[in-house]
């Protein structure tokens, strides 16, 4: 009985297994469109690829067809110009304005369309300002003591709209050895929120930030701060967002949340940003 129990329980447990058939949902093919749009750029770059089915082959990629596309400012049509991996449309074809809407639309020959719109935000002076605190950390005498140092930024909100803001940072070190080239040190800064609303302003519409240098400046001849403040549409905010949801999510047994989208009848984001920031210099 003592081996036959042995034979017989990869059976039983074989008799517990059940299988499922799997269908993947019909795969249905859409365009989908990549593009941020700035005054402060030189270049204004769409990428537009293809959605992939659900299973697939790595080799094997769904071709978008040859694409064309326009962008309209209201009063004229402007044709997308493929470049490289992607399209392309200037400021010498084409100026953006703040306060105005754009609508880009785009065709394949394979019937695919896809069309959306943005609207640059309305440009004014942030008032941005940068402060620093140093603080010394004790190490007790079981470790050396270390040095952090703080940046505080802050900038003004406009209370009689709406805003959606992106935030962010860099620290530029350059130092000079005798014989020898200028060594280029770039760190990007985080703040504690890349991207948020207007809510977190203060009574006097004041929105206010911190972040760290993980160096110290002392090291390098001469040192800066740069703060780049972006007044975003909420359509940039929404898309940055659900990507940060998407991929930095810490419950693997969440419910998975789609990418936001604003494109009608594809997939993908076309907003805008104005840009605005300040450089402070540490030495």
């Amino acid at each position: 009985m003592k081996y036959a129990a042995f034979f017989l329980l990869p059976v039983l447990i074989a008799g517990c297994e059940k299988y499922i058939i799997f269908h993947s949902p019909d795969f249905e093919q859409k365009l989908v469109i990549v593009s941020f749009l700035s005054p402060a750029d030189t270049d204004y770059f769409v990428s537009v690829t293809s959605n992939q089915p659900l299973r697939h082959f790595a080799d094997h990629r769904e071709d978008p067809g040859n694409i064309t596309g326009t962008v309209d400012d209201g009063l004229y049509e402007y044709p997308l110009i493929k470049e490289g991996e992607g399209y392309h449309f200037r400021p010498g074809n084409m100026e953006l304005i703040p306060g105005k809407t754009y609508t880009l639309k785009v065709t394949s020959d394979k019937g695919l369309t896809a069309e959306a719109s943005a609207t640059i935000p309305r440009l004014r002076d942030l008032m941005i300002e940068i402060d620093t605190e140093s603080v010394v950390h004790e190490g007790n005498g079981i470790y050396d003591d270390w040095r952090e140092f703080i940046i505080k930024t802050e900038f003004s909100d406009d209370p009689g709209e709406i805003n959606f803001y992106s935030v962010t940072g860099r620290f530029t070190g350059y130092k000079t050895y005798e014989g020898f080239d200028t060594d280029v040190y770039k760190e990007r800064l985080w703040f504690e929120e890349s991207f948020l609303k207007d809510v977190r302003k203060d009574q006097n519409n004041r929105i206010k930030l911190e972040t760290r240098i993980s160096r110290s400046y002392q090291y390098y001849d001469s040192a800066f701060i740069t703060v780049y403040v972006m007044n975003t549409e909420e359509s940039y905010y929404l898309y940055h967002k659900s990507l940060l949801e998407y991929n930095g999510s810490d419950n693997p047994f969440s419910e998975a949340k789609p990418l936001y989208s604003n494109i009608r009848g594809g997939l993908g984001i076309f907003t805008s940003y104005i840009l605005d920031s300040l450089m402070f210099r540490l030495k």
